[in-house]
């Protein structure tokens, strides 16, 4: 299994034709399933509309040994014929320059499984889950925004084609990866400067570390060992900060006098 990579991405109209084109957004790539993912969401970005599969790669996927499915679920191919399965494999080399879905989506996508298991916000930052909220939230403040995930990297092929597709928009995509201190970085859109990648020290650190805490990837509010380090620049994980760790020392304890009744106002020799 892969490491998870999160995405906080927000999709900004700030003009009548980028918010036309975030109605289009919706409409063609935003679908509705009849089960909830695992955040509770039944809305879904749907990544084969946005850089969709070549017909050949597509018709090798229903030719493998198992058959997989949307929600997960698989079964074996009872029409499963490995010579067929093998020249189609050859043919797709030939033609597209990939053997099958899994390279073309990490080569195009930038993640194999593309934007998936999303959750989408408010203004208020709460949870909306029909396309009806998504629609009004983007008619009264002008956005679409999200969580996503993506396998060990953010999806940044999808990214890049959704601002080809819709130019008058503006893309920003916070993203952190579940190793936390090594991989987090931002990706930025307008019309005007194109689009831009940032790495991790190619942000402030403050900045970096609420980032991570939007994410959900450290919490700062409580003791799980990530600060923020002014000197390296960085966001780093110490396990005397961690109260899971058996190194914890917490931050701020109430001193004891040595050598004394603690109860007494003061110690003197």
């Amino acid at each position: 299994m892969p490491n998870y990579a999160y995405s906080l991405i927000k999709l900004t109209a700030k003009n009548d034709a980028a918010k036309q084109q975030l109605h289009e957004f919706i409409k063609k790539h935003l679908i509705n399933n009849d089960t909830p993912n695992y955040r509770g969401c039944n809305i879904e970005v749907n990544s084969k509309s946005i850089i969709p599969l070549p017909d050949g790669i597509a018709k090798l996927e229903k030719m493998g040994e198992l058959l997989f499915h949307d929600d997960g679920s698989f079964e074996e191919n009872p029409n499963y014929d490995k010579n067929a399965y093998e020249a189609q494999r050859k043919a797709n080399i030939e033609q597209y320059g990939y053997e099958d879905w899994y390279a073309f989506c990490i080569a195009e996508w930038g993640s194999k499984w593309g934007l998936c298991n999303t959750i989408f916000y408010n203004d208020f930052d709460e949870d909306i889950n029909t396309l009806e909220e998504i629609t009004e939230t983007l008619d009264e403040k002008g956005f679409i925004y999200f969580k996503a995930a993506t396998a060990w990297s953010p999806a940044i092929g999808l990214l890049q084609k959704i601002c080809e597709l819709y130019p008058d928009i503006e893309m920003r995509c916070e993203w952190g990866e579940e190793q936390v201190t090594e991989y987090y970085g931002l990706l930025t859109y307008n019309k005007t400067d194109g689009g831009r990648e940032y790495g991790r020290t190619d942000i402030e650190v403050g900045e970096a570390y609420d980032m991570l805490d939007r994410l959900g990837l450290v919490n700062k509010d409580d003791d799980d060992g990530y600060y923020p380090n002014y000197e390296s620049g960085l966001v780093e994980y110490d396990s005397h900060r961690d109260k899971d760790s058996e190194d914890y020392v917490p931050l701020y304890e109430e001193p004891k006098a040595i050598g004394c009744d603690p109860k007494e106002l003061s110690c003197e020799n």
